[in-house]
């Protein structure tokens, strides 16, 4: 295997997370999405991991490389909020 081909299928980090449902959720919508990713760390029928440092536990959704940049923007668009805190005395726009 080319040193290419290997740094493509190495497996990288997507998102950590506290618990495994959202885990799972966002790992079933990449594979509907043709993207094969795998959890570490979730303990499923149990009691979820402990948390870490920051509070998050050590659960991580994992991807191939070559999958990170179509991943990150499917995760982003479907989990990720922005978010800014609202200044005194401002008003929350829909």
């Amino acid at each position: 295997m080319s040193a290419k081909k290997a740094q493509d299928e190495e497996l990288v980090t997507l998102a950590y997370f506290a618990v495994s449902p959202p885990a799972e959720m966002i790992r079933e919508l990449l594979a509907n999405h043709g993207i094969a990713a795998i959890l570490q760390g979730a303990n499923y029928g149990a009691l979820e991991p402990l948390p870490g440092a920051g509070g998050f536990s050590e659960i991580r959704l994992l991807v191939r490389r070559r999958d990170f940049s179509r991943a990150l923007a499917l995760y982003a668009a479907f989990f990720v909020r922005d978010r800014a805190a609202l200044k005194a005395g401002a008003d929350v726009e829909d």
